[in-house]
């Protein structure tokens, strides 16, 4: 028998014949597959005879698989998947994929919401592999290097850009463990005004900036500020040591280290620190499905 024989199964068959081998019955079959059962006991009838064998033991209630039955309900699940991801390539490769740059100043892997997004359009995106500020990636989408970008600075829309808000993420306050705060569920920034906070640069992110000079600003008495050091794990260092302290996105919370704990801030003061992510696209961005579709995505959420 070679490919070419009338005598090889079809892939109908083969889909009614699993069907039913995963519902254990015919009419679950019929029901799952969006048919009646008597074109299905037909085609299923019909394999058998291609195929020689009995692949059911059935009576008005059970259908037991007979041991040629199990062999190819193996080898027809593999067959049908196969298929299918062959299928899937082919279609994926005529498809330009949609690039998503993302602002470092969140880990989005971290991140619940982002995580489902970029599972469900695996196939479709990717990520703008660049260490990028909100700034920078909208650099880059002016220049038409990415499809979209999520960024945290971005206060008002430019004629070329649209923008949706997103998400907002919450800041963590990073405390050494020996603080009499650090056993409370969650901390109010008039209760830790002792330590000096380690604090960037107004013109990395100037809209997050001062939207926190004006939590700041309601305190009983001034914040200290140290500056950032070149990264975060010498800043938490730092803090297990009793010498600073940290406000980091919640996203941004993973490391463990001794000396340590990340707290939440009481809620009148977490609800005013949160920073707005937005989904920025330009006006003149390819019209298609998979653009919309990321685009409705986000808007129904």
């Amino acid at each position: 028998m070679d490919i070419y024989s009338k005598r090889l199964p079809t892939v109908k068959q083969l889909q009614y014949f699993v069907a039913i081998c995963e519902e254990q019955s015919f009419r679950g079959a019929a029901e799952k597959l969006g048919v009646s059962q008597p074109p299905l006991s037909i085609q299923i009838k019909d394999l058998e005879k291609k195929l020689e064998e009995t692949l059911f033991l059935r009576n008005s209630h059970n259908v037991v698989l007979t041991k040629k039955g199990e062999e190819l309900k193996s080898k027809a699940t593999f067959l049908l998947n196969e298929l299918c991801s062959i299928a899937k390539s082919i279609k994926l490769s005529n498809v330009e994929k949609v690039i998503i740059g993302t602002t470092k100043t969140l880990c989005f892997d971290f991140i619940p919401y982002f995580k489902i997004f970029f599972s469900d359009f695996i196939d479709e995106t990717e990520i703008y592999k660049h260490n990028y500020t909100s700034k920078e990636l909208l650099l880059e989408l002016q220049k038409e290097n990415i499809d979209f970008a999520l960024v945290s600075d971005y206060q008002t829309r430019g004629t070329n850009e649209n923008s949706l808000l997103v998400y907002k993420e919450p800041m963590i306050l990073v405390l050494p463990t020996n603080h009499p705060c650090s056993k409370l569920e969650r901390v109010n920034l008039n209760d830790v005004i002792d330590l000096p906070l380690f604090w960037f640069k107004q013109y990395l992110n100037p809209v997050f900036y001062e939207q926190c000079e004006r939590v700041f600003k309601t305190l009983n008495f001034p914040l200290v500020r140290r500056a950032e050091l070149t990264d975060n794990l010498a800043m938490l260092l730092e803090v297990s040591l009793g010498k600073g302290m940290m406000l980091l996105p919640q996203s941004m919370t993973q490391a463990k280290v001794d000396g340590v704990v990340y707290k939440k801030l009481v809620e009148c003061q977490d609800a005013k620190l949160k920073i707005d992510i937005y989904l920025i696209w330009r006006q003149n961005l390819k019209k298609n499905s998979i653009n919309e579709t990321i685009i409705n995505y986000f808007k129904n959420q």
